[in-house]
């Protein structure tokens, strides 16, 4: 199937590129003396409001805005976010974490709804058996004391520290501090009587140390500081020159540190519960049969804290809470099951959580791991991160650029589809000044912000397009894009039949290849001096970019930097130019204008023009469209904001009148809703 062909032309669009333009020896157009000009005649138009840009005029959604992708499916559609003139991004955002299993903020939310935390549970983790594991050791690093030469231990309150070694009591007298420092050949134990104070008792031994009271143990990194009270006993083992040290703790009183850490003990019951059951299940998850530890003290395991803490002086700050003391107790020895594989063998399940999926989960590795809407997200109130903003400096994305390079845009390249502003990013590049960075990994693409569900935000709109699919005074789309120094422009950048805008900024261009205000397209095309044109110079559908200098015109076909590929003389430098496809052939040519008079080539050739006539006044601004359709490019003039059109390439009267706008805008042609015929619209830059 055929589809007719539409063409625009844009006399003072620009582009830029990196890349040297072709010179060729210049030829100058023969044309016959001028023409008396002849002006249009016209009727009074009515007076029309000045319907652009009014509250209620634009019935298009908000602009910038993405549809809404809540199906499974990625997307592939670029977002260019040139570098801001001021150095900043203003971001929005979903989520907290990678999103996988439970959100923490989700079941908060479906709690305080009445939901209870087996029905939150089996939502999260769909699939998965309740079992129970009674109350097994846990073995925790803790990284905060790990790596180290030497540490420091000493007995709570009321208790007296003992210290063993291959299941020998090493005698360590009461009171004081202990410290184990790593030798080459095992530890060397020191007793201070008071702290700070100097050694009274010494010993050294060749296998791991361990530390215990009847009511756990204090570890601290020096001899006159403060510490953290565990329960349960610390064993104290040799790395290659440093040292280890883990917690050994009964499950559940390693939940009462955990619990507290990962949900407010302020949040209800049920969402208390639901955590606590995800923790203890991710902990047997993790559990190994082999080596000197179960799991880390930090969020890359999950936070554990211990008791409490202990200052220099023997002030006691607990780390623990009665309200997830009693959610945990509620569920004691209760995890989930789940089956690696369909029909695979149970057990514990890889309960997988974060703070928040931004009301939509992610996939994991499991079955029971799936990407779902939450309808729980997000509804809690006091939850900041289901939705959040923040600001991005360029600064800090730079660094991550090679060779000290500073980065010129930040480009989406895919998203998962699931959810507001498209989905969390799964493509994403950074185009630095000293090439291309390809962003790999979910956490990477956070940019170190909460997630990796972001968009960088328009700014506060001074750079507006009001476009019109229609002969009428008021916009169908409000499109905002650029700054507001940048320069507008107007083609069919991807071949789709619409037309849609994009901006010029010296010699960078940004285009969007739908209405949304997103740039798509970024590319360098000339130089920041160059008249710039726009037309589909080869007859594909999609327009790319020419540059005029004097009376040589440079054309590329393609819509990237790069050499150009037809370099034609025409007219004389003087001249103002126009581009459009005069004889319905699908390929845009040039005209030049003269006072009222337009010399107009059908071939993209030096040489004599193939048509001329008279149009309007000399003091006109002319604009060039397909206006009824036909598949051949006409002309228009614009008087203040008065528009008289005319559907055919000859003298005569104004076959459309319109009012539109101010007569301060900038002027845009197009065929915005893709039905052939070319409107208007216009650009509008706000000062504030």
């Amino acid at each position: 199937m055929s589809f007719p062909r539409r063409r625009r032309a844009t006399a003072w669009l620009a582009l830029a590129t990196a890349g040297a333009l072709l010179a060729l020896p210049s030829a100058a157009v023969a044309t016959p003396d001028p023409v008396e000009p002849v002006g249009v005649a016209t009727t009074d138009g009515a007076a029309s409001p000045d319907g652009v840009g009014s509250p209620d005029g634009v019935g298009a959604p908000d602009a910038g805005a993405l549809p809404d992708a809540s199906a499974d499916a990625s997307t592939t559609a670029t977002e260019v976010y040139p570098r801001p003139a001021d150095g900043t991004w203003e971001i929005e955002g979903h989520g907290w974490g990678h999103g996988i299993g439970m959100s923490q903020w989700g079941a908060q939310g479906a709690a305080l709804q009445g939901v209870s935390s087996s029905s939150i549970l089996a939502f999260y983790y769909p699939g998965t058996r309740q079992a129970n594991i009674g109350d097994p050791t846990m073995r925790i690093r803790l990284l905060g004391l790990s790596g180290r030469t030497s540490m420091t231990a000493w007995a709570p309150s009321g208790q007296t520290l003992r210290a063993t070694a291959g299941g020998a009591n090493l005698g360590v007298p009461t009171g004081g501090r202990l410290t184990v420092t790593r030798t080459s050949t095992g530890f060397r134990l020191e007793h201070r009587a008071t702290r700070g104070g100097s050694v009274g008792w010494s010993t050294t031994t060749p296998t791991p140390v361990t530390l215990a009271t009847n009511d756990g143990v204090v570890l601290g990194t020096s001899t006159t500081g403060g510490g953290t009270w565990y329960r349960g006993q610390a064993a104290v083992q040799p790395t290659s020159a440093t040292l280890d040290v883990v917690n050994h703790v009964p499950m559940e009183d390693y939940l009462r540190s955990v619990v507290p850490r990962e949900s407010p003990a302020s949040w209800h019951p049920a969402a208390l519960e639901a955590q606590s059951v995800a923790a203890r299940t991710y902990a047997r998850h993790e559990t190994r049969g082999g080596g000197t530890y179960d799991l880390c003290d930090t969020t890359s395991c999950q936070v554990y804290a211990g008791r409490a803490a202990v200052t220099a002086t023997g002030g006691v700050t607990g780390h623990e809470h009665p309200r997830t003391d009693a959610a945990i107790a509620s569920t004691r020895g209760r995890i989930l099951e789940g089956q690696t594989t369909p029909g695979g063998a149970w057990g514990p399940a890889f309960t997988q959580f974060s703070s928040s999926n931004g009301g939509y989960s992610v996939a994991g590795s499991r079955p029971y791991l799936v990407a779902r809407p939450d309808p729980w997200s997000g509804t809690a109130p006091g939850d900041p991160v289901t939705s959040w903003s923040t600001t991005l400096a360029a600064t800090d994305v730079d660094a991550r650029c090679a060779a000290g390079g500073r980065v010129e845009a930040l480009v989406v390249t895919a998203r998962d589809g699931r959810g507001d502003l498209g989905g969390r990013i799964t493509g994403l590049r950074l185009d630095c000044t000293t090439g291309s960075v390809d962003v790999s990994t979910e956490f990477a693409r956070r940019l170190g912000m909460r997630s990796s569900w972001w968009r960088p935000v328009p700014e506060e709109h001074p750079s507006v397009f009001f476009l019109n699919d229609a002969w009428s005074a008021w916009a169908n789309h409000e499109v905002p894009l650029g700054a507001a120094t940048s320069s507008p422009l107007a083609g069919d950048w991807d071949g789709d039949r619409t037309d849609t805008v994009g901006v010029r900024d010296g010699n960078r261009l940004t285009l969007a290849d739908d209405h949304t205000g997103v740039g798509t397209t970024v590319l360098d095309y000339g130089r920041a001096d160059d008249a710039l044109l726009v037309g589909d110079w080869d007859g594909d559908g999609v327009d790319s970019f020419g540059v005029r200098r004097g009376f040589t015109y440079f054309l590329r076909d393609a819509l990237t930097s790069g050499v150009a590929d037809t370099v034609v003389d025409y007219g004389r430098a003087g001249d103002e130019v126009f581009v459009g496809d005069w004889d319905g052939d699908g390929v845009d040519t040039l005209a030049v204008r003269r006072g009222n008079r337009f010399f107009i080539a059908n071939s993209l050739a030096s040489g004599p023009a193939d048509r001329e006539l008279t149009y309007g006044r000399a003091g006109d601004v002319v604009l060039v469209g397909d206006w009824d359709g036909d598949g051949i490019d006409t002309l228009a003039v614009r008087r203040g904001n008065t528009y008289l059109v005319r559907n055919e390439l000859t003298t005569g009267v104004a076959d459309i009148e319109l009012d539109y706008g101010r007569a301060s805008d900038s002027v845009v042609v197009g065929d915005w809703d893709g039905d052939s015929e070319d409107t208007l619209g216009v650009h509008r830059v706000e000062t504030w």
